[in-house]
């Protein structure tokens, strides 16, 4: 059942082997096993993908009721300290430089036994590897769609312009966009949010597409605005540090840009606990940590009850 279940959901007999750690010979196997027990086909395949025939779609309906089950049976009188598993999880760098650690700590004071693997990557990257199966937990901006996925908001982080202190007044009227668009603009990267809202902004305004220098790295682009190199268009919680110690200034813009949104989507493995739980501990943290941010770096209250009610709703599907 869980092989028949990880096929359907990843969409090909390879991908299952690899989740599921076993060879594709031995998917194979079960699943011929399966046919055979219900006396019937439960998938058309051809050289291109695999297709559920009408009993296959009849059976995964069974088969996730019963996995669900399962988990839940296999809960009874454990306790944090004796849940096991592995939980891949992927972050995006804002969430690298905000509520990653403290969310780590958490889970590794609650569950002990809970092995981790991080990696940080882009939020497209991360869409393509929740999906593909690879990643069990994406901490990044956008839902993503795919069967057996669930995504909460996580609260808002206010986006500005940031330049050198030195270049830039502490006590000074805003500046209009163009103003702003004529210098050199260090942002994330390309179809990143801070990337799209810097683009649909200039669009909205009517202002040429400026100069604009994608970079990866959060900390790269704030080094490179304390080196005076240019401004930069970032998420503004991760560079607070910089702002508060009066080496980066954020510069008043009479063009607000829309602050950058966090979304935890996760795998709803119905085979093991240890992701609902790490996922559960993921939503907690990004809703606290939008009820603490300091106004000026985008609290946004609307967003954090939304992300909080979400999270209850979710839990209750």
């Amino acid at each position: 059942m869980e092989a028949f279940v990880w096929i359907t959901r990843l969409g090909s007999f390879r991908a299952a082997a690899e989740k599921l750690s076993i060879t594709q010979a031995a998917i194979s196997n079960r699943i011929s096993s399966l046919e055979q027990d219900f006396n019937t086909r439960l998938f058309d395949r051809d050289a291109r993908e695999i297709r559920l025939t009408f009993d296959g779609r009849l059976l995964l309906g069974y088969a996730e009721r019963m996995l669900e089950l399962s988990r839940e049976m296999s809960s009874i009188g454990r306790t944090g300290a004796n849940i096991a598993g592995v939980v891949r999880i992927g972050v995006i760098e804002t969430i690298v430089h905000t509520w990653l650690i403290n969310f780590l700590r958490r889970v590794q004071e609650m569950y002990p036994g809970i092995e981790l693997q991080l990696t940080s990557e882009s939020t497209r990257r991360l869409h393509e590897q929740l999906r593909q199966g690879e990643l069990d937990l994406a901490l990044q901006t956008d839902s993503v769609i795919g069967d057996g996925i669930r995504n909460t908001p996580g609260g808002s982080i206010a986006m500005g312009w940031v330049g050198r202190a030195a270049d830039w007044p502490a006590e000074m009227p805003p500046v209009t966009l163009a103003q702003l668009a004529r210098l050199p603009i260090f942002t994330m990267n390309r179809g990143s949010q801070p990337h799209c809202a810097l683009i649909q902004l200039c669009e909205a305004e009517g202002v040429p597409t400026p100069r604009i220098h994608c970079v990866s790295s959060i900390s790269a682009i704030v080094r490179l605005a304390q080196a005076g190199f240019g401004i930069a268009v970032l998420p503004l919680a991760p560079a607070r540090d910089a702002i508060s110690n009066g080496v980066l200034r954020v510069i008043p813009c009479t063009s607000p840009l829309t602050p950058q949104r966090l979304m935890v989507s996760y795998s709803a493995d119905l085979t093991t606990e240890a992701i609902q739980l790490v996922a559960k501990l993921a939503c907690e943290e990004a809703a606290l940590f939008a009820r603490n941010l300091e106004p000026e770096y985008g609290f946004n209250a609307g967003m954090a009850e939304a992300a909080h009610a979400e999270n209850k709703t979710d839990r209750s599907q």
